[in-house]
């Protein structure tokens, strides 16, 4: 009886039980049974049948029976009680060991087993680690299924296999217990991972080894309390897995038991205080006094658990020995716990979660003193980092997930345009995007050097790998400022050719729009679309051109007047070209030729209205076309009058297109791109809402901050044609509305690591991607932001991937080293090859034949002045 609840009175009491036992029970019946006996003669003496001395012979005679007769009869009462128990005993003991078997069956059968990564923002949270406890405390079994089940065990084990270099956690359980389980973990550490394990997978040691088990320290320390987690207000738990090396692991064993279990630890303990008032107790014993009161409240959950360390380690028994001393000083208090050096029983070898009933390995823990080992170490303890790399005796890390990995179910992410590899500690696999989802087009960006073009190659190598297995596969077109992604492209295309795969040439198309290039595609920005509305047209193709234009009442003056004679110049009978704006606003009666053959009838009378003094109104036009006029280069690609090139059919058929801008200037890389993405959006709309998929992937994205691009980055998700924006300059993001037509359109973000954009990023992502995260990520990996909607809401998915180095091949076939000088020998071979298919190609015409037609076609228009 707990001396808490010692009912009143003395050991006196106790010591008159055998009297009232003996006067009035065993005399009792003794006498009862000797009346039984004699009463047939007493019943003839008192009707005078015998004489005295008859009777009394009798009577000594029957009182002699009577007693041999009691004698036997507590000899047969004495020796089948023994036989009783003695067979009892046996059955108890059988039908214990059946039923022990029975439970250990089903709890084998019922087994689960999970795997529970840490997150690396961890934090000690001690109320949370009491409900986590306290949780696991209220997991008892209801009646029946106690009967049918046996009571719930679980197993906490902390492993560091042979071999690795990496500490795990894993924790078994009941199947009937298995919702409790997850949902109390995940509520505990909402960050942490929970992965599902196969039996198999739960690690073992192997054969061998040196370990043992703790057990209650004996002596005047036994039963006191041990260290509480709650009061400590620390966790040495990392400094526990801190000892442990390759091939050792920590076993924890525990099963909610009833109170009163808890209770008779410390009667002992209080047996040696109970008759002491607490001022005839000196201070040690005084402090154990409260201690014990203060942990026997009635209202602690306690486990019956067993704790047992083992390890296969070369060093296994310096191993064992530091651990179970960092374990015995973890739960070092006014109580304290005894550890048993042995190599011949290993408690680990056996799987099954119900331990042997070995009698002394047993220990009762209050939730609060387990508690000390059942929790997750906080992720500030240098257990979570690497080991110092020169260390002769490395310690072990403990596995967790870093800042936005996470695990990817089988189903999500795994159809469409590969992103890379995902960045996990258990596993990977490709993460892909599907072509729906990219027509919401996606950013790239990340510091020079630090994988941003690793990305870009790996998902247009994706489209290749596709695009050659499936004749039906979507294309896409580059564009590129910087020569260099395409180099690499073409490069690989070249090597797969000369390997044996089939490259369909006819639907290859390499633009060279650089100074040095020797043929050039028309790129017409007056280029008339069938089915589009010309003053649409008109008006986005003013928008290309006043890219620069602030907003105002002047802007808006100037735009209106741009796109009134770009509009004109559209209806007329013959095709005109940037030119022809320059001679609209400086020549009288070239505007009044086009306005012959006008076909609005606003526009008409718009332009009878036409003040010669709009010159403030004309001239930020004129500047904004001078510099195409006065650049060869520019003249070549603006002032063709025909575009060979079938947009539509490259969309349609899945061509590949890429579009080389090396050394252009700011603004004309603003003008070439602004009319590319429109040309390819207006066709874009033309085509049925089924057909294949086309990205454009603009590299230099931060040149192209114009409203043309700011405008349509919220349209084309209606039709099957993403654009790809890839920048290392995302701090040069200064235009609002572009940022806006981002942040809220745009269905993927990837980034690599940067420093002074990584501010913008997280803003992008709406802080799913921190600053301090991506001024740490690794070369080559990707933080991967991808908007859906699920349920008609928006959903976010983040995690990290990693890609490939963007490598490319010698003409021998061989990898070339990206130290060297090979590798710039290795893209121009890969561009000669695009050169070629645009010299055998009629979209793109030889200098030599445009510049006369050109210088005749400015001529002509300078007659028109005279």
């Amino acid at each position: 009886m707990s001396w808490l609840k010692e009912p009143k009175g003395g050991d006196d009491q106790l010591k008159g039980i055998p009297r009232i036992v003996l006067f009035y029970m065993v005399i009792p019946v003794g006498v009862l049974l000797l009346l039984v006996q004699v009463w047939p003669y007493l019943e003839e003496t008192l009707e005078g049948r015998k004489t005295g001395q008859t009777v009394a012979n009798e009577t000594k005679k029957v009182v002699v029976d009577t007693a041999g007769t009691l004698w036997d009869v507590a000899l047969q009462v004495l020796f089948w009680g023994l036989v009783v128990a003695a067979v009892g005993a046996v059955l108890w003991v059988i039908g214990g060991y059946i039923l022990y078997r029975y439970y250990r069956q089903q709890a084998q059968l019922q087994a689960r087993y999970i795997r529970i990564l840490p997150s690396d923002d961890t934090v000690l949270d001690i109320e949370k680690i009491t409900v986590l406890t306290r949780t696991f405390g209220e997991m008892h079994r209801h009646r029946r299924h106690r009967v049918l089940w046996g009571p719930p065990w679980f197993r906490l084990r902390f492993a560091m296999p042979l071999g690795s270099s990496e500490i795990g956690i894993y924790l078994s359980f009941p199947l009937d217990k298995k919702s409790s389980v997850i949902d109390t973990i995940r509520g505990t550490y909402p960050n942490a991972e929970i992965h599902d394990l196969k039996p198999s997978q739960f690690p073992q040691p192997t054969r061998g080894g040196v370990g043992g088990i703790f057990t209650d320290q004996w002596g005047k320390r036994k039963g006191l309390p041990l260290a509480s987690l709650e009061q400590k207000k620390a966790s040495m738990l990392g400094d526990v897995l801190n000892c442990l090396r390759p091939g050792s692991f920590i076993d924890l064993q525990f099963s909610p038991v009833k109170w009163s279990r808890f209770e008779k630890r410390f009667e002992g303990a209080y047996d040696d205080l109970k008759d002491k008032k607490m001022s005839d107790l000196d201070p040690e014993e005084k402090q154990r006094k409260i201690s014990l009161i203060k942990r026997t409240t009635g209202r602690e959950l306690p486990f019956k658990m067993r704790l047992s360390i083992w390890s296969n380690s070369p060093q296994a028994v310096s191993v064992i020995r530091s651990t179970a001393e960092s374990i015995t000083t973890t739960m070092n208090y006014d109580g304290t716990i005894r550890f048993w050096l042995q190599s011949r029983w290993n408690p680990m070898a056996d799987a099954n979660p119900v331990p042997a009933p070995l009698p002394g390995s047993f220990m009762i823990w209050s939730g609060e003193e387990m508690a000390n080992l059942f929790h997750l170490p906080p992720a500030n303890h240098f257990i979570y980092q690497d080991p110092e790399p020169n260390d002769e005796d490395p310690r072990g890390k403990l596995l967790h997930i870093s800042q936005n990995q996470r695990s990817l179910a089988e189903n999500e992410w795994t159809e469409g345009v590969l992103i890379g590899k995902v960045k996990h500690p258990l596993y990977t696999r490709e993460v892909r995007v599907p072509h729906e989802h990219l027509s919401r087009h996606f950013l790239l960006t990340g510091a020079s050097g630090m994988g941003k073009s690793s990305a870009g190659v790996e998902m247009i190598q994706s489209m290749i790998d596709d695009w050659i297995q499936n004749p039906d596969a979507p294309g896409f077109t580059i564009i590129d400022p910087a020569r260099e992604i395409i180099a690499i492209i073409e490069n690989r295309l070249r090597y797969l050719e000369g390997t044996g795969v089939h490259i369909p040439k006819e639907k290859i198309h390499h633009f060279n729009l650089s100074t040095d290039t020797t043929h050039v595609v028309g790129l017409n920005l007056l280029h008339s679309i069938p089915d589009i509305p010309v003053n649409e047209l008109a008006e986005q193709i003013a928008d290309i051109l006043l890219f620069k234009q602030t907003p105002g009442d002047l802007q808006a003056r100037t735009r209106r007047l741009l796109a009134m004679a770009i509009h004109s110049l559209l209806e007329d009978d013959v095709a005109h070209t940037v030119l022809g704006i320059d001679d609209f606003f400086r020549n009288e009666k070239f505007r009044h030729s086009v306005l012959e053959n006008g076909k609005d009838p606003y526009v008409k009378r718009y332009w009878a209205k036409f003040d010669q003094q709009m010159n403030l109104e004309i001239e930020p036009i004129l500047a904004q076309i001078d510099p195409l006029l006065q650049d060869p280069t520019m003249r070549r690609i603006f002032l063709q009058k025909e575009s060979l090139f079938d947009y539509k059919k490259a969309m349609d058929e899945g061509h590949i297109v890429f579009f080389d801008l090396y050394g252009m200037q700011d603004n004309e890389v603003k003008i070439t791109v602004g009319h590319l993405v429109h040309l390819y959006h207006q066709y874009s709309r033309q085509r049925d809402y089924s057909a294949r998929f086309h990205l454009m992937l603009v590299e230099e994205a931060h040149l192209v901050q114009i409203p043309i691009v700011t405008s349509l980055l919220s349209e084309d998700a209606k039709y099957n044609f993403g654009i790809g924006l890839v920048t290392r300059d995302i701090d040069s993001f200064h235009e609002e509305n572009f940022m806006q037509a981002i942040k809220g359109n745009i269905g993927m973000i990837l980034s690599c690591a940067q420093h002074e954009g990584a501010d913008e990023v997280e803003s992008l992502t709406r802080g799913s991607v921190k600053t301090t995260f991506l001024e740490r990520l690794q070369e080559r990996n990707v933080a991967v932001y991808l908007r859906t909607k699920k349920n008609q809401r928006s959903h976010t998915t983040v995690c990290v991937v990693e890609n490939d180095r963007p490598f490319v091949y010698l003409p021998d076939g061989k990898v070339a080293d990206h130290r060297t000088e090979e590798i710039g020998f290795a893209r121009r071979w890969g561009l000669d090859w695009g050169l070629e298919i645009m010299r055998q190609s009629a979209e793109a015409r030889p200098i030599e034949e445009i510049d006369p037609q050109i210088a005749e076609y400015m001529t002509e228009n300078y007659n028109i002045h005279d």
